[in-house]
């Protein structure tokens, strides 16, 4: 069955998240506190637009599910592969070489040990660049579509779903607060300490261990993705016909949420922030005339965050020659002129290379 929110072809408020997304990702990893000490201000800009990859995850279930291919045809699949195996396979190449020759060129030899010690990290994990690891992530919580059709049968009713939804989010939930998520391509490092093991010494442990963290994290994106998959197929409710009031309240439960911390309850606060904006741009587009900008932007988003760290170094070795100042803090000010340039450079790289329909397909899988 089709979702009705595929009456228009494109969403312009979710459009239009999406750049906001791409750019959020752009100014935390202009934070880098590797090149400088991070002030308190700064940190605290990291983790309101910490809201990025969250958003990411809950738009990449949310029409996953609501186009769901009921037959799961080798087509549909394939179609998946090549959108996301064959980009991640071809950056990873990218960003490795040009590892290579900028630590070669600066004989930095440490550092270029430390990069190709395990091929393993680099292959399966996104070791080659730090924001690669989303690809393998959402590979991997792409699998949890072959049990889609099962939880959209009518037996499985709104109740079920929603239970499952808040379970898989407090199992999430434990799995950050008890510091076993995946964190320096080692997951659950806590239940391992109990038993004096470390996986890293055992390839295989470790993958099974990673992979098992990225489907719980995965789950509760998942099944609250077939929660609002029920409400709108079962139901006449529909987010393309919600009154603008409800955009902004969405919008201020998202700031709300932003700006929230508690370590109790991170795992929520990630979750929600993800849908809630995701929801505030699919009702936001009922009111948001198409617009050709807000739409190249969000085509260009998938490309503008896997190359940015390419503008990241641009504008590292710029600042060094012109503003050396702005690289021995990380402050709000260097996060500014870091990212904006990087963003602008980064989307304009992508759409002259989206020109090219063969670059395209390896570089951005479409």
């Amino acid at each position: 069955m089709q979702s009705k929110i595929e009456a228009k072809p494109r969403l312009s408020g979710v459009d239009l998240c999406r750049g906001i997304a791409a750019y959020a990702v752009v100014l935390v990893h202009s934070g880098d506190a590797t090149w400088g000490r991070i002030s308190y201000f700064s940190q605290q800009i990291e983790y309101l637009f910490s809201f990025a990859v969250p958003f990411f995850l809950a738009a990449s279930f949310y029409f996953m599910i609501c186009k769901l291919n009921a037959d799961f045809s080798l087509a549909y699949w394939k179609a998946r592969c090549r959108r996301l195996l064959i980009p991640y396979m071809v950056w990873t190449v990218i960003y490795l070489i040009a590892k290579i020759i900028m630590f070669s060129a600066l004989n930095q030899k440490e550092e270029l040990n430390h990069l190709l010690q395990n091929p393993f990290l680099i292959i399966f994990y996104g070791k080659a660049s730090l924001q690669l690891y989303y690809l393998p992530l959402l590979l991997v919580g792409t699998s949890l579509i072959v049990f889609a059709n099962y939880f959209a049968k009518p037996k499985i009713g709104l109740k079920i779903l929603a239970s499952l939804s808040l379970l898989s989010l407090i199992l999430y939930n434990l799995l950050l607060i008890t510091g076993n998520t995946v964190n320096n391509s080692i997951a659950f490092k806590n239940l391992f300490n109990l038993v004096n093991y470390d996986p890293s010494k055992n390839e295989f442990v470790r993958f099974i261990s990673i992979e098992l963290a990225w489907l719980l994290r995965c789950l509760p994106y998942f099944f609250i993705a077939m929660t609002l998959r029920y409400l709108l197929l079962k139901t006449n409710f529909s987010l393309l016909r919600v009154k603008i009031i409800y955009a902004y309240l969405l919008l201020g439960l998202f700031l709300v949420a932003d700006v929230y911390s508690n370590p109790i309850l991170t795992g929520f606060r990630e979750v929600f922030l993800g849908y809630s904006f995701l929801l505030y741009g699919i009702v936001l587009s009922n009111y948001l005339k198409p617009n050709s900008v807000i739409k190249n932007l969000a085509l260009c988003s998938f490309g503008i965050y896997l190359i940015h760290q390419f503008g990241i170094n641009i504008m590292e070795i710029s600042l060094k020659k012109t503003q050396p100042q702005l690289l021995e803090e990380v402050t709000f000010i260097s996060q500014l002129a870091f990212s904006i340039p990087t963003f602008l450079m980064s989307w304009l790289a992508v759409f002259i290379l989206m020109k090219n329909k063969r670059i395209a397909k390896y570089l951005f899988g479409v």
